[in-house]
């Protein structure tokens, strides 16, 4: 009878550990977590201001309508929800490939990494004083945030003038704010898919 006891517990050891062994049971750990990290958390575009300050270097995904797309190589287009206004803009990338004018109109479910850019008293005030020294070469992360706004094709000296508009606009913002800075949010994008309205 012991003897039929080891056989059978020798037997049920043999069975438990076949096919999953120690670094099997890792690799499994380890699949299931990179499953669980690559889902991207669902954002309502509606809310997207609300809720953005908690998924800042996140994976989210939303859907909305295309509105905008930069026609200087299709780097940025703007997503709206049911308010027009609010606009949320998404980059392109190596990953997600460029955007075009016919996609104007559809509705897209989006995928990326959510970016946030601060701007403060001491950002505006080096941004005004590039804008009246006339750097050519100026990074203007707050401009681009509005790019399309106003159109696509503007001289030197218009653009200039309504970069200045915007540092008083912002500069206005941040006051009625009463924090120390603004947040500006963009999305990397990493992949974009048409959807039925």
């Amino acid at each position: 009878m012991i003897k039929n006891f080891l056989l059978i517990t020798g037997f049920a050891l043999l069975l438990t550990s076949c096919g999953n062994t120690a670094s099997d049971t890792n690799a499994n750990a380890a699949d299931s977590t990179l499953v669980a990290d690559s889902i991207a958390s669902v954002i309502d575009i509606n809310k997207f201001d609300e809720m953005a300050p908690n998924f800042v270097g996140k994976e989210i995904t939303f859907e909305g309508t295309c509105v905008h797309t930069c026609k200087h190589g299709g780097a940025r287009m703007h997503i709206i929800g049911q308010d027009p206004e609010k606009r949320v803009k998404v980059l392109a990338s190596n990953e997600s490939g460029k955007f075009n004018a016919k996609m104007e109109g559809l509705k897209f479910k989006i995928v990326g990494i959510l970016n946030e850019t601060r701007i403060d008293s001491a950002y505006i005030a080096n941004w005004e004083a590039e804008i009246l020294a006339g750097s050519k070469d100026q990074v203007d992360d707050a401009a681009k945030h509005n790019h399309g706004a106003e159109g696509d094709k503007a001289t030197e000296a218009e653009e200039k003038e309504m970069q200045l508009i915007q540092v008083e606009n912002m500069r206005k913002e941040l006051k009625d704010s009463g924090k120390d800075h603004l947040s500006f949010y963009d999305v990397e994008c990493k992949s974009f898919k048409e959807v039925e309205k």
